[in-house]
């Protein structure tokens, strides 16, 4: 039987609490056992929590750069990590998904996909790429670090803040984003086809940054972002998941 937790209910961990309910899955909240990790140790009835789950979502940020969490900035939520994974392990028979990013990529490739070797540019990446490393010893049977692209969803778009910043586009640039919706149907999708090892969860459409941009201005009836030439063309894809047929929702 399939029975789901989910540990960090922000934007997106509340979301697949909600929607997995919705659709009839037998789910549960962290909040509810007021699993919380606060001044560098974890509160809460956490060992409940994880009774009797087959599944565990995490989606708690890598933790770099947030005021709320008393670690060093170059390991951010590791702390966290660490102790939680003392509890999980006494679960070997959970199959874990824990959203990860494609930055741990770097950008350098023309293509990358699973197999792609791990190049972190930022203290976030860096960060991310130790908390999959804790996973992949841990005991657990079966754990999948999702590799997402940016988050987008109806209340969430990178359009706002780069016209805030007015930061500079490299107009040739490929999109790699996810829709917050299409993650809940991969979710759902590796529920019912397990796979092994990182997967790469990205819309399958990669227009350039000035055609999306350009689009989504347009239809938000906003000013154009700034673009500059150039810019290093990586296509992020899978190896292991049909995203063409899962991503329905698109970009």
């Amino acid at each position: 039987m399939i029975k789901i937790g989910v540990l960090g209910e922000g934007w997106l961990g509340d979301y697949l609490l909600q929607k997995l309910k919705t659709n009839g899955y037998n789910v549960k909240g962290a909040k509810a056992f007021q699993c919380y990790f606060r001044n560098n140790r974890w509160e809460g009835d956490l060992p409940a929590f994880l009774e009797n789950l087959s599944h565990l979502i995490i989606t708690i940020p890598s933790g770099i750069n947030r005021s709320t969490i008393k670690a060093d900035a170059s390991e951010g939520n590791l702390t966290l990590f660490k102790q939680l994974m003392s509890h999980i392990n006494k679960h070997p028979d959970l199959t874990v998904f824990y959203t990860s990013s494609i930055s741990v990529y770097g950008r350098s490739e023309t293509i990358i996909d699973e197999d792609t070797r791990l190049d972190p540019k930022t203290s976030s990446a860096r960060a991310i790429t130790k908390i999959e490393k804790q996973f992949e010893d841990s005991q657990v049977k079966r754990f999948n670090a999702l590799r997402l692209g940016g988050l987008i969803g109806k209340d969430r778009h990178p359009i706002y803040s780069l016209l805030r910043t007015q930061k500079n586009i490299a107009k040739n640039e490929l999109i790699n984003f996810i829709h917050r919706e299409d993650i809940l149907r991969c979710i759902e999708w590796l529920m019912r086809n397990p796979q092994d090892g990182p997967l790469n969860l990205v819309s399958p459409k990669h227009p350039t940054k000035i055609e999306y941009y350009s689009r989504i201005a347009k239809e938000r009836n906003l000013n154009l972002p700034v673009f500059t030439e150039g810019g290093i063309v990586s296509r992020v894809v899978s190896k292991k998941l049909p995203l063409e047929q899962i991503c329905i929702r698109g970009i």
